[in-house]
């Protein structure tokens, strides 16, 4: 029987369409699962696990008249048995009903208004909203996609114990969504979620609608899909859970639960992974004081693994009285728990909302930037970033793999939280962090992966804000290649729109090859080995990975075929 809420919102939802992610996908867009209904797919059984459920919370009305009961009402899942890179897991599809309360700005004008959240204090600030700032209670349904997939090792005796909450980032924007029941997702797993399997961890890979991005920045913004009250007891239409950490909250409960009543004990520690808004969450709840606490009063999560959080938002940054008050104590300072963060380089998107507050329009510089606070208010010790070269807002792209390095970090997160491991220092390619020292050399600069280290082209995002990549080789034929916009891909670095290099003569110039030497066989997998092994003697790659690209290097074209879109962009340009 399903447990009651003395108020629900009744909703007819009329959208959760999601993006899709590949089940294989060798780099692991964290983006939103798909919603795509499961293809020819039998109708599995469903279960109840109202069981599973936590018991609702009170939230009171902040004018102090009244309050509102939260937290998911009704569970139903289905389990499967899956292999997963030749090992066998257990899966359950869960499906929640119930309701869940976060902030909303009703400015008309607000940017960020539908952004449903529990850190209101980042969020609109930042956003140079002024409200009014009111208390929203929302409905999410099962059979509009409100669901997760947990997955552990289908013999217990190979779990390590450990459990990774996952985040994915916004849903698509602009778009209404289309409302797909939980068990007719197609929750595939990405290569993220398979390292983090791999290595023994069970995953929670949760589900939210979460497009009021570009639906909020309209005159009358259409409806998200998502239906509620404002505290004022007026309805909602316009809010979506993209930074609503309240319901990773619940969802999060009940997957400890499902692994506890499953394997026989709690996770020992629980994780949070989130992408771009889903890292934005992980931020808010490192953050803000109180929010990353469980029902025993400890912290759910203990640690966070932050990848390239949404527009570099949001700064750790509170203001009280003209004062930023965040992290002024001690005693707050030593609330926070490990954070380690991931920086796309090449996505350098520009921001258009209004900005406040140390918020700039580059996600670049706004990562940096977060940095760079938490090292001035003495939070080394619980924060690390890392630059990674060559990639964009999706990871990997067109023959550049980052889920190994991805799989190392998580498990170097662990460390640091279980056994107090300190991982490497921030690192950089700005001279503010990387220049630790303050001599004027980045001694600890950002991460290259042999693909850029040793280069046989270039890497490059399909436009200039994209998040996403395509490679153009050096093929020492044809133009330098056209982005989707129509501008010139600058391979060589000269400022002009000319000819391709050959690898040689790209090695030449990079200092790779002296001014008469030639690119071989030996001098490039020499170059290959040499980046690996500098990853791998700081942790950041395993002896295997190490191993398979010296074994790639060493049958590598190094002669470069042209991929299809650079050569058409190439051919194009020239007519």
């Amino acid at each position: 029987m399903e447990r009651s809420s003395a108020w629900l919102v009744i909703a007819t939802v009329s959208a959760v369409a999601l993006t899709g992610v590949s089940g294989v996908a060798s780099g692991g867009d964290q983006g939103a699962p798909a919603a795509s209904p499961k293809a020819g797919a039998a109708q599995a059984t469903r279960v109840p696990c109202n069981d599973l459920l936590p018991p609702i919370r009170i939230v009171k009305r902040t004018n102090g008249k009244g309050e509102f009961k939260v937290g998911p009402t009704s569970c139903s899942m289905v389990e499967s048995q899956v292999t997963v890179d030749g090992r066998s897991f257990k899966r359950f599809d869960v499906g929640l009903d119930g309701t869940v309360d976060g902030y909303v700005s009703t400015s008309p004008t607000g940017d960020y208004r539908g952004y449903m959240t529990n850190a209101p204090m980042l969020v609109f600030p930042q956003t140079a909203d002024a409200g009014p700032v009111v208390l929203a209670i929302l409905n999410y349904r099962k059979e509009d996609g409100a669901a997760m997939s947990v997955v552990y090792p289908a013999d217990p005796g190979a779990w390590n114990g450990k459990l990774w909450v996952t985040a994915h980032g916004a849903t698509t924007r602009g778009v209404p969504l289309t409302a797909t029941a939980f068990d007719r997702l197609d929750q595939a797993l990405n290569s993220y979620d398979r390292q983090m399997l791999a290595r023994g961890y069970a995953v929670a890979k949760t589900r939210r609608t979460a497009n009021a991005d570009g639906l909020n920045r309209t005159p009358n913004p259409p409806p998200t899909g998502l239906k509620g009250i404002l505290e004022t007891d007026r309805s909602i239409t316009y809010a979506a859970f993209n930074d609503t950490h309240h319901y990773i909250k619940d969802f999060t409960l009940v997957a400890e639960r499902l692994v506890e009543k499953r394997l026989g004990r709690s996770p020992a520690r629980t994780y949070f992974y989130g992408h771009s808004a889903g890292a934005r969450i992980g931020r808010g709840f490192n953050y803000v004081p109180g929010l990353n606490t469980g029902p025993d009063g400890k912290p759910l999560f203990d640690g966070f693994f932050v990848d390239d959080s949404g527009a570099g938002t949001w700064l750790p940054v509170v203001m009280k009285d003209g004062q930023d008050v965040l992290f002024k104590t001690e005693a707050d300072k030593a609330a926070m728990v490990p954070q380690l963060e991931v920086v796309h380089q090449m996505y350098n998107n520009v921001w258009t909302p209004k900005v406040a507050l140390g918020v700039t329009n580059s996600f670049l510089q706004n990562k940096r930037t977060n940095a760079t606070i938490l090292r001035d208010k003495g939070l080394t010790p619980k924060f690390r970033a890392y630059e990674v070269r060559s990639i964009s807002h999706a990871g990997s792209g067109p023959g550049l793999d980052v889920a190994p390095l991805w799989g190392q970090m998580f498990d170097m997160l662990d460390a640091w939280v279980d056994k107090g491991v300190a991982p490497p220092p921030t690192r950089s390619d700005w001279k503010e962090l990387g220049d630790a020292d303050r001599d004027g050399v980045i001694e600890n600069p950002g991460l290259g992966l042999p693909e850029s280290a040793c280069p046989l082209g270039v890497y490059y995002p399909t436009t200039t804000t994209s998040g996403s990549i395509l490679f153009a080789p050096f093929t020492g034929e044809g133009l330098e290649p056209l982005d989707r916009n129509k501008i010139f891909v600058d391979m060589n670095r000269n400022g002009v729109w000319d000819y391709r290099e050959t690898p040689t003569e790209a090695w030449r110039r990079l200092g790779l090859l002296k001014p008469n030497e030639e690119l071989t066989r030996e001098v490039y997998t020499s170059c290959v080995q040499a980046a690996a092994e500098t990853l791998a003697k700081d942790g950041f790659l395993s002896a295997a990975t190490v191993a398979d690209y010296i074994a790639r290097a060493k049958t590598a074209d190094l002669k470069p075929r042209e991929t299809t879109e650079s050569a058409a962009a190439g051919r194009e340009g020239g007519r």
